[in-house]
Parts: C-alpha cells; sequence; structure tokens
C-alpha cells in the first residue's frame, strides 16, 4: 500500500493506492447529502411532533380510538331487540330473502330436510329456540351437522335479518315438516 499522496486531473486527491486500486479524497454526491439531511430533518419533525410535543397520534392511540368506534357502533343483540326486528317488515323481507337464497338447500321452506337441515316451523329446537340462540347458531353454525358459520358471510345486519325472519316461521307448523329431531326440546317463551 503507497501512502503517497498525488494528484489526478479527473479524480483529484489520490489518497491511498493499493493493488492498483486507487482511492481518491471525492466529495459525496449532492442528491446523497440532500436525501440523507432530509432524513434527519424529517426524523427530527417526526420526533417533536410525535413524542415531544404529543401533536400528533401514534398507531396505536388511533387503533384504540378506531376499535372503540367499532364498539360503539356494534349493537348487542337480545332477545327483545330480535323481537323487535321481527316485527320490522323490510328486516323480515330483507331476511326471507336471504334464507331463500342461502338457507333453502338445507331447510327447504322451513320445514327442513330428512338428514341435512332441522324443521324451523314447529316449536322443537335441538339447539335453543330463543331468538338469541338462533342468532347464535346462525352466526356460528353448526358444524357437526354442516351447517355454515354465517356471521362472517353475512355480517351482524344480515345474521339479525335472517333470524327475524327464522323467528316468524316458528309454530307456523308447514305440511310436510322434518320428523321431530331426538335431541330436540320444546321452546317455549
Amino acid at each position: 500500500m503507497s501512502d503517497e499522496k498525488r494528484t489526478d486531473e479527473i479524480q483529484g486527491e489520490i489518497l491511498h493506492v493499493y493493488d492498483g486500486i486507487e482511492e481518491a479524497d471525492n466529495n459525496l454526491p449532492t442528491w446523497w447529502l440532500l436525501t440523507f439531511y432530509g432524513a434527519v430533518a424529517f426524523g427530527l419533525v417526526y420526533w417533536f411532533y410525535f413524542h415531544e410535543y404529543g401533536i400528533g397520534k401514534l398507531q396505536p392511540e388511533v387503533y384504540g380510538e378506531q376499535m372503540a368506534a367499532v364498539a360503539a357502533e356494534r349493537t348487542i343483540v337480545t332477545d327483545e331487540s330480535l323481537e323487535t326486528l321481527m316485527q320490522d317488515e323490510t328486516a323480515v323481507a330483507a331476511g326471507k330473502k336471504i334464507f331463500t337464497t342461502q338457507c333453502y338447500a338445507c331447510h327447504d321452506q322451513g320445514q327442513g330436510r330428512v338428514g341435512l337441515g332441522s324443521n324451523l316451523t314447529d316449536k322443537y329446537w335441538v339447539y335453543g329456540g330463543a331468538p338469541t340462540d338462533i342468532h347464535r347458531t346462525v352466526t356460528n353454525g353448526i358444524l357437526e351437522k354442516g351447517m355454515t358459520p354465517w356471521g362472517a358471510i353475512l355480517g351482524e345486519q344480515g345474521v339479525s335479518q335472517v333470524t327475524a325472519y327464522v323467528l316468524t316461521m316458528r309454530n307456523t307448523n308447514l305440511e310436510g315438516g322434518k320428523p321431530v329431531e331426538e335431541n330436540a326440546k320444546v321452546w317455549e317463551p
């Protein structure tokens, strides 16, 4: 390695030469320096804006506010709220439309099909006949019986509408209904 300094017309002052490789004393490119100084300035502004003065909101704060807003928008499903929804003709009609497109294959018009869905028109209920029981069954499904969990597919409103429609079918005893299942119990409010 040579430590003798010399000057080159193109490269400027040559500081070191090692194995024929010359190390020149060059300035960094202007674009690189501007990017570096910009990053330092951004970091300082960011630090003071979010951490020192607390003007801006950090991601955990924003997330907490968004989760609180979602929780405030969600309605608590109760037997009373579902029975009230059952009186809303628009909700029942929407529930019927969903029922005929999604549930008909297993439950027919509500009387059920042998080997498939339960009879929803009699007074016997296998997984509970309370409105919230029906809502939970539609939301979570009955996997061992092959019923799809509809909560994620239909959303809270769709599940409530289907539940309202199913509640209107209760005790209508449609002709040709599926026989009572062995573990079904009479449900009376």
